[in-house]
């Protein structure tokens, strides 16, 4: 592969939750958008696009696990007290070359095929191999990331060039502990920018959707794989006595999304279960409260478009962070994960809309969609920066 005239950057595309997946899109549209004229744009659906047996085995692990973390929480928390305990570099080093050695030298003959002048990454294992890649000898690489959550764990490889966090508190934790300060930069939440077109009422997109527009509604998700306490809380919703919209989604799911499809909702209460969708955007502009596990897209979406959250799950400390971060410090969220209490609160909001007036306002705060634009343009200052500064 000749070395292209363009810089060219490399956006590593990792399947374990959306959560990875959307803050990347989201900022790769945007660099491309602005930047594709003058850089090379390299999307790569990372441990797939080379067809590598072993490749693959390490992202269907990673999806494994994740799913592990949902159905059983004192496993991602003993991970995290190990990794704490350890270290980040043994640990890092431990999963990555032992235990899905066969995947480290084919990810790493892969990156450094693409020739790449910078990498960008949403996720810890591509972060390794970007930092592998430079130290085994692209000195050039500048290796850069997003943490889309608020605190950033010991699962990201501190070797990192720069990494993005959208939490004023994450970063100053972020410097104190592990980071420098050219490391680490404070960036809005990655929004994908088509939420700006999502300007009419939430009634407007209840009658998109074809369900009651006059009632209170209910956006239900717990995850890519829904799992966690999702059918609970359909269950328990379903025997309420107010009149209500309940959006259950069950992304890849399929065996819960097919069991919901057979559940007979009472006549006060429209019942719309979905499987996986590209719909989140327009089911986060329509509802009124999201209940659910506190991933990072899961909050911040319905946040921006003013809809409080109750957390019903939490998989790990992460997503402990995540929910602290809403609840604590944005304001616009309520932890019950007691699932009947959750559901009586819910009703209560519901009968007395007036009563979520706190968290609403508290919503206007996370009302930004210009993250993706902004990293963007940091991405690609670096790198100019970086071309200028090399001989010829």
């Amino acid at each position: 592969m000749e070395k292209s005239a363009k810089p060219r950057v490399v956006f590593a595309f990792v399947e374990a939750g959306l959560g990875h997946i959307m803050p990347m899109k989201a900022v790769c549209d945007a660099f491309e958008r602005k930047y594709g004229d003058r850089a090379e744009v390299i999307r790569t659906n990372f441990f797939q696009d080379t067809g590598n047996a072993n490749m693959k085995f390490v992202e269907d692990e990673f999806v494994k696990e994740v799913k592990k973390h949902n159905r059983n929480k004192g496993r991602g928390f003993w991970q995290f007290v190990l990794m704490d305990l350890f270290g980040s570099e043994f640990t890092l080093k431990y999963m990555m070359k032992k235990r899905y050695a066969a995947g480290y030298k084919p990810s790493l003959d892969y990156l450094t095929a693409l020739k790449p002048d910078m990498v960008f990454n949403t996720h810890f294992a591509t972060l390794y191999y970007s930092c592998e890649v430079k130290a085994a000898g692209l000195k050039n690489l500048d290796v850069t990331a997003y943490c889309p959550d608020p605190i950033i764990g010991n699962q990201w490889d501190r070797r990192v060039d720069f990494i993005g966090i959208s939490s004023a508190s994450g970063k100053e934790l972020a410097l104190r502990t592990r980071f420098n300060a050219p490391q680490v930069g404070e960036v809005p939440f990655l929004i994908r920018q088509q939420a700006e077109t999502y300007t009419e009422s939430r009634e407007h997109y209840r009658r998109e959707l074809g369900i009651p527009e006059e009632r209170f509604t209910i956006l239900l998700a717990d995850g890519a794989y829904g799992a966690g306490k999702l059918k609970q809380t359909v269950l328990e919703l379903l025997k309420s006595k107010q009149n209500l919209n309940v959006i259950a989604v069950c992304g890849k799911n399929e065996e819960l999304y097919r069991e919901f499809l057979t559940l007979k909702a009472p006549e006060n209460i429209c019942f719309l279960p979905l499987g996986f969708t590209d719909k989140m955007l327009l089911l986060s502009a329509c509802c009124d409260l999201f209940m659910g596990k506190a991933g990072a897209s899961n909050l911040a979406e319905p946040s921006y478009f003013g809809a409080p959250s109750i957390v019903t799950f939490l998989a790990t400390p992460l997503e402990g962070w995540i929910c602290d971060h809403y609840v604590k410090h944005v304001k616009c969220a309520v932890k019950e994960t007691n699932i009947k209490k959750a559901v009586k609160l819910a009703q209560e909001w519901a009968a007395s809309p007036q009563a979520m007036q706190q968290c609403r306002e508290a919503c206007k705060s996370q009302r930004r969609s210009d993250g993706p634009e902004l990293l963007a343009d940091v991405l690609w200052s670096r790198l100019e920066a970086k071309l200028q500064g090399e001989p010829g």
